[in-house]
């Protein structure tokens, strides 16, 4: 059985969150989502039906209510694994499998220790059949010119993700979507760009993506950079454009110093089993400083 796919939805503060939740909980899609959110809310509108309580007595799953269109919503305080680890085995007692799970994150949080965290866990593919499957990062287009300029945030949230949902496509012209979505490529050239009004989006576009490992998500194994590698980028080149695009424009027009885009290059063949060891002890070591590792020949992998 294929393992259920975590999807990790970020975004600044008002970029609509909390509108694809309300969306994924309420409408006629036909899929079946576990939604782990921070805290309800007065906007979601839903009331505390069941709290599930940890061995010690501590709740794990403060809040959880199931909604008419079979998803599940629940609220965290303590453990994301162990969220997952009680969310799911909720569910089995029910024989009801969960189609994927939704994570969202506060306006604030660097999404990138979050999907480390599920990344590296073993216990969570092998013992509840959970696998990170994507980071989705929902942007305001009429504010993140501002918001980038303001912190490192907004652009630590689009670095990490696998694909960016453009929302609030409404309030901007298409000449500054052009430019925003322009400005989204330059800080993540991987990501696929989705625009969206009121956070409305095919949920089959960013659920299910596979993006972190396609092979252990189809095999049922733990992520590899290896599965990533596999990945064939849509163009050639594609993998530059992020440093392509300012490479000859004064550092003081990047928003976020920090995130930088770095090219090794080296003569003959690289042995693909030691560079991906390699890989990974950056990522356990240093895995919040990385979102992205490319081949020569064009195809791109999250590191």
């Amino acid at each position: 059985m294929a393992p259920t796919g975590v999807t990790v939805v970020t975004g600044f503060l008002g970029a609509g969150k909390t509108t694809l939740v309300n969306y994924v909980l309420n409408a006629d899609h036909g899929y079946r989502v576990a939604v782990i959110l921070n805290d309800f809310g007065a906007e979601l509108g839903v009331e505390k039906m069941l709290v599930q309580d940890k061995p010690d007595g501590d709740n794990a799953v403060e809040e959880w209510v199931e909604l008419n269109n079979g998803c599940v919503c629940c609220t965290v305080k303590g453990s994301l694994v162990q969220t997952i680890d009680n969310l799911l085995e909720k569910r089995a007692s029910t024989g009801r499998k969960f189609d994927f799970i939704l994570l969202e994150t506060t306006g604030l949080a660097d999404p990138g220790p979050v999907a480390q965290e599920l990344w590296v866990d073993d216990e969570i593919l092998e013992d509840d059949g959970a696998v990170l499957d994507a980071v989705v990062t929902l942007v305001d287009a009429s504010n993140i010119e501002r918001q980038l300029s303001e912190g490192k945030e907004a652009s630590l949230q689009i670095a990490y993700a696998d694909t960016v949902v453009l929302n609030k496509c409404d309030l901007v012209s298409e000449r500054d979507l052009e430019r925003v979505s322009e400005l989204v490529a330059g800080i993540n050239a991987e990501a696929k760009i989705v625009r969206s009004t009121r956070s409305v989006v095919d949920l089959g576009v960013i659920l299910n993506q596979g993006a972190v490992s396609s092979a252990g998500r189809k095999a049922g194994v733990r992520p590899t950079l290896a599965g990533d590698l596999a990945r064939t980028a849509p163009a050639p080149g594609f993998w530059a454009r992020g440093v392509e695009k300012y490479a000859s424009r004064p550092l003081s027009e990047v928003h976020d110093a920090s995130i930088r885009t770095v090219c090794l290059a080296a003569d003959g063949r690289v042995e693909l089993g030691k560079f991906e060891t390699w890989l990974e002890e950056l990522l356990w070591e240093r895995g919040g400083d990385w979102s992205g590792a490319h081949d020569n020949d064009g195809e791109a992998g999250e590191a």
